[in-house]
């Protein structure tokens, strides 16, 4: 065994945020911790650690383990490994790593530690895609245990073979990776109902019998008064032989009731909704155009001759490794300042910043999102409470708020606020699944152009119908969801330079039947003459491409 709770009890103030009969980890185990934002996910590792010390309870943890933490940073110096060089992780940290290069150099600490146990806490979160995918192999890889916290569906079904739910304190286990856990509550809901249902019925058949008999014995005939005494002495006897049979029953059916097995109401499933409201429509097709873009940060040259073009309705994402220029790229639509991006005139966009620096920390839930609305305070409440904030939490501080809970807040600024695009910069950050797969739905049902920038693969295929890729400062699109990017990527790279080789000789020979054109026409020869000799430039570069061309 390596790890272990047994009677645990931690509070927050009057809360008891954990309450744990009993939880093991034992080697080859791989478990995936899920919970909405809040419910202790991050507070039971660091318990388990010691990091948090419990008012009850006894603990036990085996000293072969590594932490991936999720805000804490590792200051030390890594020694440089092959974990290092496939995830191209930074040597030592730095105050100027971003949130990515943190992750990766925490990540190479651990698994280059070859410890029996690795506990992580969201180690997904400002990773690229492409590191998650990586890290994935790596996990997959790896002999030891994991306990996992993380709110990506795709990482959690890929790695996990258990799924442990902390709902109101409690620990739910369940068998299977992310998927099994969904099947498995469906299934789990279902059942609750039935068994309540029957249960239900049958105590009230119960108890309508038992007030039938009680009912026919109340009305049970006295003795007529024209009877004589022999007459009303039987009477009486067998009058009283029925009674008795009715109170036999009555009791019986009482015992019954006590001894039905008695089946809770299932709880009602608060299910966190998010509401995107209609706007004002945009009268252009094209939102946002942009033509042989130069993107520079610091005199450094991110992306180089960019061009591509957003219509109304598009779903994009734009993808690509950390520090590629995504955010930056967001930024600059942004300004509306340059010359190269074209954004329509109609277009009311609404900017979800990754650092939420749209948030006032001094001011309260509800201040921050009425600020930027222009929904009556009855309205805006109703949608806070749809995302998880219920009564009074709508008056609380944002600077008392949880990273889940700050992104929820901002979320709702951006989409209570009056816009017809929505741009967000990785909005599933930090949010528990339930209330991503909220936003997901959301997304997918809305009319707004939305641009994102997201590391959830999920995500993104389950709403995108257009990738904008970031690769070596050369941005490209591709039509279709990001399954079918991904094919596109793959697919072999002969038939690629073939498809390139067609293009590049259909706009030579379209060239050539330019320059065969002016020659017929020109009647300066020193003019004719230069046609002729990029004539023969053209055509001798097209009959090298043939050749190479049939030579495949």
């Amino acid at each position: 065994m390596l790890a272990k709770f047994n009677k645990l009890k931690k509070y927050y103030g009057d809360r008891l945020i954990l309450d744990i009969d009993t939880f093991e980890v034992f080697e080859k185990d791989r478990i995936g911790i899920v919970g909405r934002n809040g419910a202790g996910k991050t507070t039971m590792l660091k318990v388990l650690m010691g990091i948090i010390i419990p008012e009850e309870g006894e603990i036990s943890l085996t000293d072969s383990y590594s932490y991936i933490s999720q805000m804490e940073n590792y200051y030390g110096e890594c020694e440089e490994n092959k974990v290092m060089k496939i995830l191209k992780a930074p040597v030592k940290y730095d105050k100027f790593l971003s949130g990515g290069e943190k992750i990766k150099l925490k990540i190479s600490k651990a698994l280059s530690e070859d410890n029996k146990l690795i506990i992580a806490d969201e180690p997904t979160s400002n990773l690229d895609s492409a590191s998650i995918s990586v890290l994935e192999k790596m996990l997959l890889s790896y002999n030891g245990a994991l306990i996992l916290v993380s709110h990506d569906r795709e990482f959690l079904d890929s790695l996990c073979n258990t799924i442990v739910e902390i709902d109101e304190g409690k620990l739910k286990v369940y068998q299977g990776n992310y998927s099994k856990y969904i099947e498995l509550k469906q299934e789990e809901r279902k059942r609750e109902e039935i068994e309540y249902n029957k249960y239900v019925t049958e105590k009230k058949q119960l108890e309508e019998a038992i007030i039938d008999k009680q009912d026919m014995r109340n009305k049970m005939r006295t003795t007529p008064k024209r009877m004589g005494n022999s007459e009303a002495r039987l009477h009486k006897m067998g009058g009283q032989k029925q009674k008795r049979k009715l109170d036999k029953n009555i009791k019986a059916m009482k015992s019954r009731i006590d001894h039905l097995e008695v089946k809770e109401k299932p709880k009602n499933i608060n299910e966190t909704k998010v509401n995107i409201q209609k706007s004002a429509e945009i009268i252009s097709n094209n939102i946002i155009e942009i033509s042989k873009l130069n993107l520079y940060v610091n005199n450094e040259l991110l992306i180089k001759e960019a061009s591509f073009r957003i219509r109304k309705g598009i779903k994009a994402a734009i993808i690509g490794e950390n520090g590629c220029g995504k955010s930056t790229l967001l930024k600059e639509i942004l300004t509306r300042n340059n010359e190269y991006i074209r954004v329509a005139n109609s277009a009311l966009i609404g900017y979800f910043d990754q650092d939420q620096n749209i948030l006032e920390e001094g001011k309260s839930i509800l201040e921050n999102v009425s600020k930027t609305s222009s929904f009556n305070q009855s309205f805006i409440r109703i949608n806070l409470d749809n995302f998880g904030f219920k009564g009074d939490d709508v008056f609380k501080k944002v600077s008392s708020l949880s990273g889940g809970e700050k992104v929820k807040v901002a979320l709702s600024k951006v989409l209570l606020s009056d816009n017809n695009v929505l741009v967000l910069d990785e909005p599933t950050n930090y949010l528990d699944i339930e209330a991503m797969e909220a936003l997901e739905r959301a997304l997918i049902n809305t009319e707004k152009t939305v641009i994102l920038v997201s590391h959830d693969r999920k995500f993104i295929e389950n709403i995108c119908d257009f990738i904008i890729e970031i690769k070596d400062k050369i941005l490209k699109g591709y039509e279709g969801s990001y399954k079918n990017y991904i094919k596109e990527k793959n697919k072999p790279q002969s038939n690629n330079n073939e498809k390139d080789i067609k293009e590049k000789l259909m706009v030579l020979r379209n060239r050539l039947s330019e320059i065969i054109s002016l020659i017929s026409i020109e009647k300066n020869e020193l003019i004719k003459e230069r046609l002729d000799h990029k004539y023969k430039l053209l055509l001798k570069e097209i009959r090298i491409l043939e050749l190479n061309n049939s030579k495949k």
